[in-house]
């Protein structure tokens, strides 16, 4: 009772927030209050892979960033892999692009390339919205507004690229995040040519059974094995019984 009556709160918290701010002033307002919290360790039972990042991303690695949003992962792999790394942000949504750019400064590292497209099979304009649900903005969920039927309350025409074009003369590739709301198969099977090469480490949200069984398949093929994050921190086997019922970002490794 105690915790639906405080979700409500704040739900009614970010409301009155959207009306004094507007939409762009509350996502840079929580954008940075998020990463300010990121940066001094909280958070860290909410967002459990983000904190994970510390475990397996090393001095010098080579990142990518597919979905940056507002810069929550691009500053932690930003600290992580250091001058000497190099950290690929993909993030199509011109707005986000803006606070992504102010964000990432708090990693203290100039080790990051924004890309400013949307990922997919075409060179093309595509349309992406921000979803609104219960009078509450989800910026966090922008997607390509054919994937789902939505209530958007803002729309952008963005420019999609091929990344096999994209990124076909990166020397190296250590880590791939794909957060892009359920257009992931799109991604990762026009990317399959740069992940072969590399065979990065790849960690992954699989919203919808069809996005999910076909990025497993295309991954599959190209030699991954699949695991999930458990509360002690490692990364185990996923049971075939619950691989499409997990509500869990999925980690693939290549099996040498």
């Amino acid at each position: 009772m105690w915790n639906l009556r405080l979700n409500e709160d704040m739900k009614c918290i970010r409301k009155i927030c959207i009306a004094i701010l507007g939409i762009k002033g509350y996502i840079r307002l929580a954008g940075k209050a998020y990463i300010w919290l990121v940066l001094h360790g909280y958070l860290k039972k909410q967002y459990p892979e983000l904190f994970f990042l510390k475990k397996i991303i090393k001095h010098g690695f080579t990142c990518l960033d597919i979905g940056a949003n507002l810069g929550y992962y691009s500053t932690m792999l930003s600290k992580l892999a250091g001058e000497k790394g190099s950290v690929f942000s993909v993030e199509p949504i011109p707005m986000f692009c803006e606070i992504w750019k102010k964000n990432v400064k708090n990693s203290g590292i100039n080790n990051l390339q924004l890309y400013p497209f949307a990922l997919g099979g075409e060179n093309k304009t595509v349309r992406m919205g921000m979803p609104e649900r219960d009078g509450l903005i989800h910026h966090g969920m922008t997607k390509i507004v054919s994937l789902a039927d939505e209530n958007y309350k803002q729309y952008f025409d963005v420019e999609m690229k091929i990344p096999d074009e994209l990124f076909k003369n990166i020397e190296r590739l250590d880590f791939i995040k794909c957060d892009v709301e359920g257009y992931e198969s799109e991604v990762f099977s026009n990317m399959t040519v740069v992940i072969s090469k590399f065979k990065p480490l790849i960690q992954s949200e699989l919203s919808g059974k069809g996005n999910r069984e076909k990025v497993i398949t295309i991954l599959k093929k190209i030699g991954y094995s699949i695991r999930i994050l458990n509360d002690r921190e490692e990364l185990v086997p996923v049971d075939e019984n619950s691989l499409y019922t997990l509500d869990k970002d999925f980690y693939f490794v290549f099996d040498k």
